[in-house]
């Protein structure tokens, strides 16, 4: 059995008890003595030494309990012997004793033991004693020292069968209470842990955040920067149109920026203790993201198939984002004059959006436009699609993406509805639409932008 954690050192209670029962023992004694209720066969201050000497001992009770409760009744039997010992609260402290061992006695097998020897020496003492005054016992019939007998032996047993009965109780209240304290301390250590996972967890949305959004700025103020740069001297207007862009642009990352801090400062409303999201992109800031790619030179096609339906604001977040960082590969890689079609669709279970540009397959094409310089070739940091599929698993979804046979790339990511929303809205009539473009697409290809 392991060590019970409780320090074992001499408490002020231990100090105060101990104090108490000597006090209530000495009293005792002068009230015995002073009235004649009990011969005793020692003088007074013998009485209130046994008293004092029998009590001092349970100051050490929890670091040795055993010992105690062994000297203790040595003490006591010894002074009952010599008529030196008053018998009331005296019982309570041989009492204490007993209790002291299973309460704090840590090898249980040495407290049964203990207990068991220590009751037994009890017994033969109270037979002893019985021999002892059968000569004063003379006047007395068999049956009354029989039953003064059985009153002594049943009033011990109840004294020290109590005394072992709480002391195991106590025992297991204090390893309960063990127990209690280390799941404790096992909860706030895996809270800490949980803590530190969500801050990391923190730490790489914060990362896709800024690149989802942040990105997609930069690319199109580099772009109109180098357009404007060649611009500046042949084609002053251009220029002009182009700085405004980047004016634009700007405002818009500064604006983002912001939205990202106060989400990440308010996550949860105060009154509600639902989640915050304003300042978040949705569906409705679509057309806002297209203008600013057609501003950048994009040929941006949108269609919208099937009758919407409600979405909660994360779904419209996730949307958003997967188009606007498709939009901004698009500009990156297919150059920032590329055809793109944006195409969603609602469906009878959930949402599908398309993102494809014209890319061809042998390469960028980008002489039909000589005010443009054809885009550099980055090595991005492979946030993009991997951030994309990630949002799309955290809601159910999925998100495929590869180049098409006929050139170009092709991204789909399919959601579903929210459970309220699916249940409550009848499938959505057949619209008359293009073909989709999912036989051009090459399913196992693993390339990412």
């Amino acid at each position: 059995m392991a060590e019970n954690p409780t320090s074992l050192s001499p408490t002020r209670g231990d100090v105060y008890l101990v104090f108490g029962l000597a006090v209530a023992s000495v009293i005792f004694a002068v009230l015995y003595v002073t009235t004649g209720y009990w011969p005793f066969q020692a003088p007074l201050w013998v009485l209130c030494l046994a008293s004092v000497a029998v009590t001092v001992p349970l100051i050490w009770r929890r670091r040795y309990p055993s010992q105690v409760a062994w000297i203790q009744t040595a003490i006591f039997v010894t002074a009952q012997f010599g008529g030196a010992m008053e018998p009331g609260v005296t019982q309570i402290i041989l009492f204490m004793g007993v209790y002291s061992i299973g309460a704090w006695q840590s090898n249980r097998r040495a407290a049964l033991v203990s207990r068991t020897l220590l009751c037994t020496a009890i017994f033969i003492y109270l037979v002893a004693s019985v021999l002892f005054q059968s000569n004063g016992l003379s006047d007395m019939t068999v049956l009354q020292v029989t039953a003064s007998f059985g009153v002594s032996l049943l009033t011990n047993i109840a004294y020290f069968g109590g005394a072992w009965l709480f002391g195991n109780r106590a025992w297991n209240q204090r390893l309960l209470l063990d127990e209690l304290l280390s799941a404790n301390a096992e909860v706030r250590c895996q809270e800490q842990q949980l803590t530190r996972q969500a801050l990391d967890l923190e730490r790489v949305r914060i990362a896709r955040e800024l690149h989802d959004g942040i990105a997609h700025h930069i690319t199109g103020v580099g772009i109109h920067a180098a357009a404007a740069r060649r611009s500046l001297e042949k084609n002053p207007d251009k220029a002009r149109e182009s700085l405004k862009t980047i004016e634009s642009s700007t405002r818009e990352t500064v604006d983002e920026l912001r939205a990202l801090v106060y989400t990440l400062r308010d996550t949860d409303d105060a009154s509600t203790g639902e989640h915050n999201t304003k300042g978040n992109p949705g569906l409705g800031d679509i057309p806002e993201l297209v203008d600013a790619s057609r501003r950048s030179g994009q040929q941006v096609d949108v269609v919208t198939i099937g009758e919407p339906r409600p979405l909660t604001p994360i779904t419209e977040m996730s949307i958003y984002r997967v188009i606007q960082e498709s939009l901004t590969n698009c500009r990156r890689y297919a150059g920032s004059h590329a055809e793109v079609d944006v195409r969603l669709r609602y469906g009878t279970s959930n949402l599908e959006v398309e993102i494809s540009d014209t890319r061809s397959p042998g390469g960028l094409h980008e002489e039909s436009h000589p005010d443009s310089e054809p885009p550099a070739k980055q090595p991005g940091l492979g946030l993009g699609i991997i951030g994309m599929r990630e949002r799309m698993s955290a809601l159910g979804g999925s998100l495929e993406a590869g180049p098409k046979s006929r050139g170009g790339w092709l991204v789909r990511a399919q959601i579903p509805y929210p459970r309220n929303v699916a249940d409550a809205e009848e499938p959505a009539p057949k619209t008359k639409e293009p073909a989709p473009d999912t036989s051009t697409m090459i399913p196992t290809a693993k390339a990412e932008q």
